[in-house]
C-alpha cells in the first residue's frame, strides 16, 4: 500500500459538491436570487451565475448597472441580466427590514466572528431537534408569538421547507431549482429571532429551510440547509496508537494522553449515500489543554490513501470549551469509516468527543443562493503562476477533462520524486471549497489537494487515483480573511494529471433571498 507524504493536517467543514457533470458547449445561467434592499445598493458578480465554454462573456442589464461582470442594484422592480443570449431575472424589493443571515441552527457553540464555519449548513439526526445559538436579526416589530408559519400579530412570521434539484453543466455551472415541499422537518421562527428545526423520525435527504417575515409591502427571508445525519456511538470504536506515538487511553468518547502520546479511534463502516456523494463527519470536542484534535474520515475502509481529515491545535484550538470539528470526502464507495485522533503536544490532556455524526451532505456549495461564487478558477489551459512547493515543478500536458472547456492540463511528474504546485488564493472568512479533477497519468497515483495558510488554516484530502478523471474536494473554514496556498501534490514515484481547479465560497449575502420560498 503506497503512502502519501502528509503535506499538512487539515481544518475542514462539511460542505461538498456534485460528482460527474454533463459536457456542454453552450452558455449556461443560474437564476440570480431575489434582492431585498432597505435603502442603499447591493453588488455581486454575474460571473457566478453564467458560464460558457466558448470564451469570455459580455454582460448587460436592464434595471441594474453593470461594470465588467459586476452588477449593482439600487432600486425596486425587476432586474434582468444578459450574457451570451441568455437572460436571468431578479425581483428587487425595497423593504423596511432586512433579516440578518445569522449563524447555523446547529447548537455547536461557535463564536460568531472568531471561528470559521458555514452559517448555512446543518446536520440533523432523524428524530432530533436543533435550536439557534444566536438569534436572527432585523425581524419586524410586532411579530407576536412564535409560529411555524402564518400571521402572528402585526407581521407574518414564516417558516417553510423546500426541496432542491441540482444539475451541473459541462463548464461546472450549478443550476438549482427550488420548490416548497414536505421534507420531514418542522421549523419554528419566534418573534425574538430565535428558531428551531425538528426532524421527523423518517427524515432523509437535504432540504432548504426558509425563515422569513412579511409586514405590509415589506418582506425578507434567510435560508438554512438541513441534511440527514447518522448518529454514531464512540463506545464501540477501536483504538490504536497514532503513528509512532505511544498510545493514550480511549474509553468511549474520552481520550486521555500524556506528553508524547496519541490515539486514533475508528468505528465500523457506515453505508451512506451513493458513489459521488459528498459525505461528512462531524463531532464536538472539549480539550482540557493544548493538544491536536483531528476528525478523520476514511472511504471504503481504513485506508491511508483514501481519507479526509480536519485538524485543530494551537491558535485554532479552544480549551475548556465545547467546539465542532468536521471533515468531508467525495465517496467512491458509498461506505465510510468515522474516526477521531488526539495527540499530545507538550503536556497531558483529556479530550471528550461527543455528538458524532456522519452526514450525506450533498453539494452544499450548490444549495447557496450564490452557488458559483469563486475565489479562484482555472481550466489549466495554461499553468502560468503555478510554482512548486517542494520537489519538481509542474509541467503542461495535452490531456483535458472538459472537452469543451479549454485545452490541456497540469502534470505532476512524481515519477522522478515528489512533485507539487501551489497558487496563492485570497479567502474571505467563512467557507471555502477547493475542487479539482485528477487522474493517474498511468496505472495509479496517490494525490493530495490542500488549502493552507501554514498556521491556523489547514485542509487536506488525499486519495488513490485511477485512469479516469474524478472530482477531489477539500473544505476550509477561515475565521478571518486570509491569504492561503492552494496546493496539489503527487506522491513520489507516481505521475498525476490535474485539471479544472476552483476554489468556491459559500456566499449567501444578507440581501439575497428566494422570495418564492416564503409561500406568501
Amino acid at each position: 500500500m503506497r503512502k502519501m507524504p502528509v503535506l499538512t493536517m487539515v481544518c475542514l467543514a462539511a460542505f461538498g459538491l456534485l460528482a460527474l457533470p454533463v459536457h456542454s458547449a453552450t452558455v449556461e445561467a443560474n437564476d440570480t436570487p431575489d434582492i431585498v434592499l432597505s435603502g442603499g445598493s447591493v453588488s455581486f458578480d454575474l460571473a457566478d451565475f453564467f458560464a460558457s465554454a466558448e470564451g469570455e462573456l459580455t454582460y448587460s442589464a436592464v434595471g441594474a448597472a453593470v461594470s465588467g461582470s459586476v452588477a449593482t442594484v439600487d432600486a425596486a422592480g425587476t432586474a434582468t441580466f444578459s450574457a451570451g443570449g441568455v437572460d436571468v431575472e431578479s425581483t428587487v424589493v425595497m423593504s423596511a427590514f432586512v433579516i440578518g443571515n445569522g449563524p447555523a441552527v446547529d447548537d455547536n457553540n461557535r463564536i460568531v466572528g472568531q471561528d470559521g464555519g458555514n452559517v448555512f449548513y446543518n446536520a440533523l439526526v432523524p428524530g432530533g431537534v436543533a435550536n439557534s445559538v444566536v438569534n436572527l436579526s432585523g425581524l419586524p416589530a410586532g411579530g407576536g408569538d412564535g409560529t411555524a408559519g402564518g400571521g402572528t400579530g402585526g407581521a407574518a412570521l414564516v417558516a417553510t421547507v423546500a426541496s432542491i434539484d441540482i444539475a451541473v453543466g459541462g463548464t461546472g455551472l450549478r443550476m438549482v431549482d427550488r420548490a416548497i415541499a414536505d421534507g420531514g422537518l418542522n421549523a419554528t421562527l419566534n418573534a425574538d429571532g430565535s428558531y428551531s428545526v425538528a426532524a421527523d423520525a423518517d427524515f432523509s435527504g437535504a432540504w432548504l429551510v426558509t425563515l422569513g417575515a412579511a409586514s405590509g409591502d415589506s418582506m425578507d427571508a434567510v435560508h438554512l440547509l438541513a441534511a440527514q445525519a447518522v448518529a454514531v456511538d464512540p463506545a464501540g470504536f477501536t483504538a490504536i496508537p497514532a503513528g509512532t506515538l505511544a498510545g493514550g487511553t480511549v474509553a468511549g468518547g474520552k481520550v486521555t494522553v500524556a506528553a508524547g502520546q496519541g490515539s486514533l479511534a475508528f468505528g465500523a463502516p457506515i453505508a451512506i449515500g451513493n458513489p459521488g456523494d459528498t459525505v461528512s463527519l462531524t463531532f464536538d470536542y472539549n480539550a482540557t489543554a493544548d493538544v491536536i484534535v483531528a476528525a478523520v474520515l476514511f472511504d471504503g475502509g481504513v485506508d491511508p490513501n483514501n481519507l479526509a481529515f480536519a485538524y485543530v491545535s494551537g491558535p485554532n484550538l479552544a480549551t475548556g470549551k465545547t467546539k465542532s470539528l468536521s471533515a468531508s470526502i467525495v465517496t467512491k464507495t458509498g461506505s465510510v469509516v468515522p474516526a477521531f485522533q488526539v495527540a499530545a503536544a507538550a503536556g497531558a490532556s483529556s479530550v471528550t468527543i461527543s455528538n458524532i455524526a456522519v452526514v450525506n451532505a450533498g453539494p452544499v456549495v450548490d444549495y447557496a443562493l450564490n452557488p458559483n461564487a469563486t475565489a479562484f478558477a482555472s481550466d489549466l489551459a495554461s499553468i502560468d503562476g503555478w510554482a512548486p512547493l517542494d520537489g519538481s515543478a509542474p509541467v503542461a500536458d495535452g490531456d483535458n477533462n472538459f472537452a469543451a472547456a479549454g485545452a490541456g492540463c497540469m502534470k505532476l511528474a512524481g515519477a522522478a520524486g515528489l512533485s507539487n504546485a501551489l497558487m496563492v488564493v485570497n479567502l474571505e472568512a467563512g467557507s471555502a471549497v477547493a475542487e479539482c479533477y485528477a487522474k493517474a497519468a498511468a496505472g495509479e497515483s496517490v494525490f493530495a489537494l490542500a488549502l493552507t495558510n501554514g498556521s491556523t488554516l489547514n485542509s487536506n484530502t488525499f486519495l488513490t487515483l485511477g485512469a479516469d478523471w474524478q472530482k477531489v474536494v477539500c473544505v476550509a473554514t477561515p475565521s478571518v480573511a486570509t491569504t492561503a496556498y492552494l496546493v496539489v501534490q503527487a506522491a513520489p514515484g507516481l505521475d498525476a494529471l490535474v485539471d479544472d481547479i476552483c476554489v468556491r465560497v459559500v456566499d449567501d449575502k444578507a440581501e439575497f433571498a428566494d422570495l418564492s420560498l416564503l409561500g406568501l
